[in-house]
């Protein structure tokens, strides 16, 4: 499995070629592309979007058709929607035999590379086996984009680290006769902190290491470290602000803080020796956020619920690796595995760094939440994530509540669906047999229709929505908007055929539309397109179109990173996870310069507007205004799906 490093990705994305839409029109489009391994062969590949033809993929990637057919000969007869095409690393590089990591290529005596035309920093770091920003490491001038023809260094001068003094923290380099280091993991130590602290990729140490499983390694192993590319420009600095876990157990996912050695080790079970041990140290400008959520850890299988818990948390590591890398606040997290039990919160609620703690994050469960708040002081913000229906941000100032709640998202939908379709007939749809999950929305929708004197029909149907059972709706005469009860596919599938038909005939596009739902975002394919088609709005706390590249991205680096794609969810935890870990860094920053939390935050899926909650009232002698409620967020994402695959949407 090939891995790279999770420093900066989209640093590097920036100075090179986008993958989709402005690519030059060289091959170097092709290896900006990501790759799999395909009976044995590595590819480049690419998922056709919804609309394109293979002349515009041809142009998009740089390439010719006749070559775009030549790897996939299937392509000759069209293009579908999410088809993937496929161009094999070693026809698109001059690189033999085929992709190497630096320390390979310097090892055979090549230090440089001569930049081509249309080359990205992304894509030679690729035929490298190097992440992106150690590229962009060696070669500062990189920054300011490449021209064909810059020279680029591919391995720092010298492989001996700097002095550090008597700091035993800091690793013997000593090489072997092979030129190889030989570095035993200490306990807290991880792949990616010591691949940091030789300063080399993680990918590179992975391939130096072929045995090595990047997710179940113990204390006590032996990784090889390649001599020739450790470089001296980063052995005096400390190790990562966090790390993924390393433990003596074959635990798939460990997450915690060891205070002994400042490495993330398991929080699932506290020992004696944990109870004992000194509080930590921190340096006076150290920010920590303790991140308390039911990892699950003692699990003999994950449930599905401790699955989507750990794509958050790995998803949390992305975002704090991108955004630790940049000047402010030194700051550290510290993951706990609550067990679901209130012991197990109270216990780490009693553990030293809690008492220093800057931030937590809290679980979903509500009782949790009301420990937490209630020992960790009025002054440590407390942000809930996943308690969706708890409103005790109302009586507590440092409760930070991410979700809209259930009453005021439905007001704003409601507000919007009245100003968009002024003029239209709505009209209900419900299924006798089928699932009506949206029918406390419905139910408000109807009732502030009835308010305001407004038109609505209401039809029922027992299987299959028929034309018959439209009868009497004329879109000729008043444009119509459909509300199904639902959000689910399956109900979807049983009334889109009739609406689709009356769409077809209404004699213009916008006579017939659809309101839908959250839900919805997670459509791909022939319904995706369906709701295109109908010019489809729904209302939704968060937003990650498949379309959108931003998100294409990290799902990408995720893959890359950990194996496996996200789950297909609304919200993506993993997305959440980074969304998260990127505010919690930006919010500290701000809050240790103005003293309070920015109110406003745009993430990759996730849309906050912070308000005050509770009684609110202005002092006069400081002329701050005060709140016994603590921070919600007041925005919703309205999405509107039109014909050809084009998603917008509003906040």
């Amino acid at each position: 499995m090939k891995l790279r490093s999770i420093n900066k990705a989209l640093f590097a994305l920036t100075l090179g070629t986008a993958i989709c839409g402005i690519a030059p029109m060289t091959e170097a489009a092709v290896t900006d592309l990501p790759f799999i391994t395909v009976k044995g062969e590595k590819c480049y590949y690419y998922d056709v979007l919804p609309k394109e033809s293979i002349y515009q993929v041809a142009h998009k990637l740089g390439i010719t058709r006749d070559r775009l057919v030549q790897f996939n000969p299937s392509a000759a007869d069209g293009l579908k929607p999410r088809m993937r095409l496929f161009f094999p690393v070693k026809d698109f590089t001059d690189q033999q035999p085929g992709n190497r990591t630096a320390v390979y290529a310097h090892a055979a005596g090549i230090t440089e590379h001569i930049v081509k035309k249309g080359e990205t920093l992304y894509g030679i770091a690729q035929q490298y086996g190097m992440s992106p920003d150690h590229l962009a490491r060696l070669n500062p001038s990189a920054a300011d984009g490449l021209r064909t023809g810059d020279i680029l260094r591919i391995t720092a001068n010298g492989n001996k680290p700097t002095e550090t003094g008597n700091d035993s923290n800091f690793p013997s380099t000593a090489a072997g006769d092979d030129g190889v280091i030989r570095h035993t993991i200490k306990k807290g130590e991880t792949l990616f902190g010591i691949a940091n602290t030789y300063n080399i990729p993680l990918e590179t140490l992975l391939e130096a290491n072929p045995s090595l499983d990047p997710l179940k390694y113990k204390t006590g192993q032996v990784v090889d470290i390649p001599a020739g590319n450790a470089t001296d420009d980063h052995m005096a600095e400390t190790a990562s602000d966090y790390e993924i876990a390393t433990e003596e157990s074959d635990t798939p996912a460990n997450m915690g803080h060891d205070a002994t050695t400042g490495s993330y080790t398991p929080s699932a079970s506290v020992d004696a020796d944990e109870e004992d041990m000194d509080p930590i140290t921190l340096d006076a400008d150290t920010l920590d956020v303790a991140v308390m959520l039911p990892f699950m850890l003692n699990e003999s299988a994950m449930s599905r619920t401790t699955q989507l818990y750990t794509e958050f948390f790995k998803g949390m590591l992305i975002g704090a690796d991108d955004m630790l890398s940049e000047d402010g606040a030194h700051i550290k997290f510290h993951f706990f595995d609550t067990a679901s039990s209130l012991d197990s919160v109270r216990s780490i609620l009693d553990k030293p760094v809690m008492e220093k703690v800057d931030l937590v994050v809290a679980p979903d469960n509500p009782e949790h939440l009301a420990a937490i708040v209630e020992s960790i002081g009025e002054d440590v913000p407390v942000l809930n994530i996943f308690a969706v229906k708890d409103d005790s941000y109302r009586n507590h100032r440092n409760i930070i509540q991410t979700n809209i709640p259930h009453d005021a998202m439905y007001d704003k939908a409601i507000g919007m669906f009245l100003e968009k379709y002024a003029g239209t007939l709505p009209v209900f749809l419900h299924r006798t047999e089928g699932m009506a999950d949206k029918e406390s929305f419905t139910s408000a929708l109807k009732k502030r229709l009835e308010q305001d004197g407004q038109d609505f029909r209401e039809i029922t149907f027992i299987t299959s929505l028929t034309d018959s059972d439209l009868e009497g709706i004329d879109p000729t005469a008043t444009p119509v908007v459909f509300i199904p009860d639902s959000g689910s596919k399956n109900e979807f599938a049983k009334f889109i055929d009739a609406i689709k038909y009356m769409h077809d005939n209404a004699g213009a596009p916008d006579r017939v539309t659809i309101f839908g739902y959250p839900e919805w975002v997670t459509f791909r394919g022939d319904s995706f397109n369906d709701i295109c088609d109908l010019n489809a709005t729904i209302y939704s706390r968060f937003m990650a179109s498949v379309t959108d590249m931003d998100t294409k991205r990290l799902k990408n680096r995720y893959k890359e990173l950990y194996g496996s794609e996200m789950f297909e969810a609304v919200p993506a935890q993993g997305i959440l996870g980074y969304d998260v870990a990127t505010f919690i860094v930006k919010g500290l920053r701000e809050k240790e310069d103005t003293g309070v939390f920015p109110p406003e935050f745009d993430g990759v899926q996730s849309y906050w507007h912070l308000g005050w909650s509770g009684v609110t009232q202005n002092d006069e002698t400081t002329g701050e205004t005060t709140s016994n409620g603590g921070l919600v967020n007041e925005a919703l994402y309205f999405i509107n799906y039109l014909p050809g695959g084009t998603v917008e949407w509003k906040k």
